[in-house]
C-alpha cells in the first residue's frame, strides 16, 4: 500500500489532471484507490464526482475539511473515517466501485479559525497536540490498511491539510513543466519539505508535463536530464514517461455526450498508454523504495543483535 502526493509549489503543471488519470488507470486495473483532494478549489473532487455529488457531500459535511475538524475532537474514533469517502468515482463506465474520493471543500480556507476554536476546549496546547498526533496516527493506519493506493492532489502551497497527508505519505511525485520556473519550484518544494521535518516521504521523481516538442526550452531541458545532467543537486531523477500538452486533455473536464468505457476511451489511445506507462514506472519506483526501506530496517536489526 502506498500514499503518494502529487505536489509542486508551481501552479499550472497538471497535478490534478495527472492525479485523476493515474487513479482511474489504477482503478481500471482493479486496485482499491482513494483520491484525497487537499486543494480548496476542489477540481479533483468535481472532476471525479461531478458538481452535484460534490455539493451534496459538502452539504452533508462529508469532506476533508469536516474529517480534519472531527479529528480535532477528543472523542474521534477510527470507525468514523469511512463515512467521509465517496465511492464509485469517475465517469468511466458509470464509475469504478473501488475508486473513492475524500473530497475537499471551499470551507477549507476557514480551517485555521476552526482549529484555533478547537484548541480552546483543551487545558493546554500540549494536550491538544497530543490528541491530534494520536488521531493522525489513526489516519495513517486507516489509509495504509484500507487501500492499495492513496493519491493526494495538492495545491501549490503546503497548508495544514497537506502537512497532515505528508505525515502519512510514503512518497511524493513532482509534476513539472520542463522550464526554469517549474524546475525551480520543484527543488524549492523538496527543500521546504526537508526543512519542515514532519515527513519520511521521499521524492518519487520528476514528471515532465505539458511538454511541447516545438518549444526549444522544453526540448533542451528534457534532453539534458535524459543525458544524465543534474538539473539541481536535490532533484530526483525524471521519469521516462513524458506527458505532452494536448487540447484533448484540457477538454476532459467538459461535459461529455456519452460516458467513456475505458481510460483509453476517455483520454485517447496515446494518453491511455502514457498513463499506463506512468503507473508502471511509479509502481516500479515504489517497489524499489519499499525494498530499500526493508533492507535498511534489516541492517538496523542486525546491528542491534550484534
Amino acid at each position: 500500500m502506498s500514499v503518494v502526493l502529487f505536489l509542486n509549489l508551481k501552479g499550472g503543471v497538471a497535478k490534478t489532471t495527472t492525479t485523476i488519470a493515474v487513479a482511474e488507470t489504477l482503478a481500471e486495473a482493479k486496485h482499491r484507490v482513494l483520491v484525497v483532494d487537499t486543494d480548496h478549489q476542489c477540481a479533483a473532487s468535481e472532476s471525479l464526482l461531478g458538481e452535484e455529488r460534490l455539493l451534496r457531500a459538502d452539504q452533508r459535511r462529508r469532506t476533508l475539511h469536516d474529517l480534519l475538524a472531527a479529528m480535532l475532537r477528543d472523542d474521534f474514533t477510527a470507525d468514523q473515517f469511512d463515512r467521509f469517502v465517496e465511492w464509485g468515482a469517475s465517469n468511466i463506465n458509470g464509475g469504478f466501485r473501488h475508486l473513492g474520493v475524500l473530497p475537499c471543500s471551499l470551507r477549507m480556507e476557514d480551517f485555521s479559525a476552526n482549529r484555533a476554536r478547537a484548541m480552546e476546549n483543551y487545558y493546554s496546547a500540549e494536550e491538544f497536540n497530543a490528541v491530534l498526533r494520536k488521531h493522525e496516527a489513526m489516519l495513517h493506519r486507516w489509509l495504509h490498511n484500507s487501500f492499495d493506493y492513496v493519491l493526494v492532489d495538492c495545491p501549490p502551497t503546503i497548508p495544514f491539510q497537506v502537512k497532515t497527508m505528508l505525515k502519512a505519505a510514503d512518497a511524493y511525485l513532482v509534476p513539472s513543466v520542463p522550464d526554469q520556473l517549474s524546475v525551480r519550484g520543484s527543488y524549492h518544494l523538496i527543500e521546504r519539505i526537508r526543512r519542515l521535518g514532519i515527513s519520511k516521504a521521499k521524492p518519487l521523481g520528476l514528471l515532465w508535463t505539458l511538454y511541447r516538442e516545438s518549444n526549444s526550452v522544453h526540448k533542451n531541458t528534457v534532453s539534458r536530464a535524459a543525458q544524465g545532467e543534474v538539473l539541481h543537486p536535490i532533484l530526483p531523477a525524471p521519469l521516462r514517461t513524458i506527458l505532452p500538452n494536448a487540447t484533448a486533455i484540457a477538454r476532459i473536464s467538459e461535459p461529455q455526450a456519452t460516458l467513456p468505457q475505458s481510460v483509453a476511451g476517455k483520454y485517447g489511445t496515446q494518453f491511455g498508454q502514457l498513463f499506463k506507462s506512468l503507473v508502471e514506472e511509479m509502481q516500479a519506483r515504489l517497489k524499489v523504495m519499499e525494498e530499500t526501506k526493508t533492507a535498511g530496517a534489516g541492517r538496523g536489526l542486525s546491528l542491534l543483535k550484534q
